[in-house]
C-alpha cells in the first residue's frame, strides 16, 4: 500500500515540478505560547564546550539546502569550509534546491525514498511530517543528547515539542525569533507612499477599506505609466496570517498544530472553524480577500507569487504594495538597490502598513512560533554518520562554531568592535560562500558567545521601523485559544491537517459565492474526519480534567 501511495505521489510531484518550478513554494508557520528557554551564561563560561569528532573514517554527507551548489563550490579556497570538513573528516555533497522549488523537490525525493542525508524544510506543522516519520523516511533524534552539550542546551525549549511525532523527535527546529513579539516581522505589507501621494492620497491607511481605496487610487492614476498592479507577495501562502486576523485571529496556524477555541458551548473546535455554525467566523475574511482580488487591490498573479518575482515587481514599480518577510527582510534582495533603480530613498518612498483592525475592532498580529523551519535527517543515515552529523550541529552551536560558520574569519570578514559588536564585511559570502549555508543551517538566531551583538549594515531608520512594530506587537491583544487542545490533537498522531493557503486561494480567486465555496471546503474536511476529531479531542480533554 505504501509503495502504491508513493508511486502515485511521485507522479504527482513530477507533474507539479514541470508546472510550478517558477513559484508556489510556500510555508505554513506554527504557533507557540512560550519563548524558547535561554540559559544564562557567565562571561567566564562564554566559550562553550566544543565537540571533538571521532573522525577516523572519512564520510560524505549530502546536504539539501537553498542554493547549496554555490555555497559549496569553492572547496579549495573557502577556508571556512575546509576548516569544518577537515575538523570532522567529512565532505559535504550539495543537493541543490531554491526558494521557489524546495517543497516540490523534497516531496519528489520523499516519494522516491531518496532524501539527502541532511535537509532543511518547513513541514513539521503539516500532516507530511507525521507521514514521513511513520513511513520510516526520517531519522529519529535520540532522547539522550548529553554527548552533544550545545545541541542539548539548544533543544531545551518548548519548541522541541513541535519536533515530535508521538513521543519521538524527528527534526531540529531552526530558531528564528527569541520572543513572541518578534514574529510580527515575519509578515509586513509595504506600499508605495510616494505614488499614493501622487495619486492624491493624503492620509496613510488605518483600516482595510482605506488600504483598498489607496490601492485603487494608485492603480487608476498609474503615476509612472507602468500599468501598476495591486499587492504582490513573496509566496502564495503569505496572505494567510495577515488577513486571517480580520475575523479569525487564532486561526493563523495550519498544518497539524492549529489552535483550538471554545465555540461558545464549552466544546472546543479548531479556530479555523470558529463560529456559532461551523466556520461562520471565517466568512468576513473570505469576503474581504475575494473583494480585494476582484477589484485589483491584490494582483491577479498572486497564486504564482515567489520571492524574486515580488522583489522585482515592487522594486520596478509594477506593484503598489508587497507582502514580505519583515520590513527590513528584503534588504539584500531589494532594498539596497532601491536608490539606484528609483532615484529615491527607500524610507521616503515606502511605508509599512500598520496592524489593521478586525471585525471586533481590535488589531491583532499573526502569532507564529519561534522557528519557521527545521533540519531533517534521512533514515538511511547509519549510526556512524549520524553521530558525525550531530557533532557538526553541536559545533555550529558552540562559541567558535557560531563565529566561524556565521561570520567567517576574524580580522578578514568580521571584526569585534569595542569588545562587543560584530561588524561583518559585505564580502563574507563571497570570500567564504559556505557561510551562506553554515550561517543558519542549525539556527537562524543562535546565541552569540561573550555577549557579542551583531552590528547590522541596514540603515538605522529602517531598523527603527522594525523595532516600533515589535513594540506594537508587545502591546497588541492576544486572541483566546487553549494550547492544551493542540497538544491533545498532536498526541493522537492523526494525519488530519488544515491547508489554509490552498483554501484561501481557492475562495479568493473563485467565481461562486463565498459562502458556497467555504461550505464545500468544510464538507471536504468533514469527509476527512473533522467532526470525529473534534469529538475525540473534547472527550480526551474532559478525561484529563480540562473541562467539566
Amino acid at each position: 500500500m505504501k509503495l502504491t501511495k508513493r508511486f502515485l505521489a511521485l507522479l504527482l510531484c513530477l507533474a507539479c515540478l514541470s508546472m510550478t518550478m517558477a513559484g508556489c513554494g510556500g510555508s505554513t508557520t506554527p504557533s507557540s505560547s512560550e519563548p524558547p528557554s535561554k540559559a544564562e551564561s557567565k562571561p567566564e563560561e562564554s566559550k562553550q564546550e566544543e565537540s571533538e569528532p571521532a573522525a577516523d573514517e572519512p564520510l560524505t554527507i549530502s546536504v539539501g539546502y537553498w542554493d547549496v551548489d554555490a555555497a559549496l563550490a569553492s572547496r579549495e579556497t573557502d577556508a571556512v569550509l575546509k576548516t569544518i570538513e577537515e575538523k570532522f573528516n567529512v565532505t559535504f555533497e550539495p543537493v541543490n534546491v531554491t526558494w521557489d522549488d524546495y517543497n516540490q523537490k523534497f516531496q519528489l525525493w520523499a516519494s522516491s525514498d531518496s532524501l539527502p542525508d541532511i535537509f532543511a524544510a518547513d513541514i513539521r506543522t503539516t500532516a507530511t511530517f507525521a507521514e514521513w516519520a511513520n513511513d520510516g523516511l526520517l531519522h529519529e533524534i535520540p532522547g539522550d543528547l548529553s554527548a552533544y552539550p550545545n545541541l542539548e542546551k539548544y533543544l531545551d525549549s518548548p519548541e522541541a515539542e513541535t519536533c515530535k511525532v508521538g513521543e519521538k523527535m524527528y527534526c531540529i527546529f531552526r530558531q528564528t525569533y527569541v520572543e513572541q513579539a518578534e514574529t510580527i516581522e515575519d509578515r509586513s505589507i509595504v506600499y508605495r507612499w510616494d505614488l499614493a501621494q501622487k495619486a492624491g492620497v493624503t492620509k496613510e491607511p488605518a483600516n482595510w477599506d482605506e488600504f483598498r481605496e489607496m490601492m485603487r487610487a494608485i492603480i487608476a492614476a498609474d503615476p509612472e505609466g507602468k500599468n501598476i498592479q495591486g499587492m504582490t507577495a513573496c509566496g502564495s501562502d503569505y496572505p494567510v496570517g495577515v488577513f486571517f486576523t480580520y475575523s479569525m485571529p487564532a486561526a493563523v496556524v495550519g498544518g497539524n498544530t492549529f489552535r483550538w477555541v471554545d465555540n461558545g458551548d464549552g466544546n472546543y473546535v479548531p479556530a479555523y472553524f470558529a463560529g456559532e455554525e461551523l466556520g461562520a467566523a471565517a466568512l468576513p475574511t473570505w469576503q474581504l480577500v475575494r473583494d480585494m482580488y476582484k477589484e485589483g487591490s491584490i494582483e491577479p498573479d498572486i497564486a504564482l507569487a515567489s520571492t524574486d518575482q515580488a522583489y522585482n515587481k515592487f522594486l520596478n514599480g509594477q506593484c503598489a504594495a508587497m507582502l514580505a518577510t519583515g520590513f527590513c527582510g528584503p534588504w539584500d534582495g531589494m532594498i539596497q538597490y532601491w536608490k539606484d533603480v528609483n532615484g529615491t530613498e527607500y524610507a521616503d518612498a515606502v511605508r509599512c502598513l500598520d496592524l489593521m483592525p478586525g471585525v471586533d475592532g481590535k488589531s491583532y498580529y499573526w502569532m507564529w512560533d519561534y522557528a519557521w523551519s527545521e533540519s531533517y535527517f534521512s533514515s538511511k543515515v547509519d549510526d556512524v554518520k549520524f553521530d558525525r552529523i550531530m557533532q557538526i550541529y553541536d559545533y555550529l552551536l558552540s562559541g567558535d562554531g557560531v563565529m566561524l560558520g556565521r561570520y567567517g574569519m576574524e580580522g578578514d570578514t568580521y571584526e569585534i568592535i569595542d569588545g562587543k559588536y560584530i561588524s561583518e564585511s559585505a564580502e563574507r559570502g563571497t570570500k567564504y560562500p559556505s557561510t551562506n549555508m553554515f550561517h543558519d543551517l542549525v539556527a537562524w538566531t543562535p546565541e552569540h558567545p561573550n555577549g557579542y551583538e551583531f552590528q547590522s549594515s541596514i540603515p538605522q531608520e529602517l531598523l527603527d521601523v522594525s523595532a516600533a512594530r515589535k513594540e506594537t506587537a508587545r502591546n497588541a491583544p492576544t486572541p483566546e485559544f487553549d494550547p492544551r487542545y493542540t497538544d491533545i490533537f498532536i498526541s493522537l498522531g492523526s494525519s488530519f491537517g488544515l491547508t489554509l493557503s490552498d483554501d484561501m486561494l481557492t475562495i479568493m480567486t473563485g467565481d461562486q459565492p463565498v459562502e458556497e465555496m467555504w461550505q464545500t471546503i468544510i464538507n471536504g474536511y468533514r469527509e476527512k474526519g473533522l467532526e470525529d476529531i473534534i469529538q475525540e479531542v473534547n472527550d480526551k480533554a474532559k478525561e484529563m480534567g480540562y473541562k467539566d
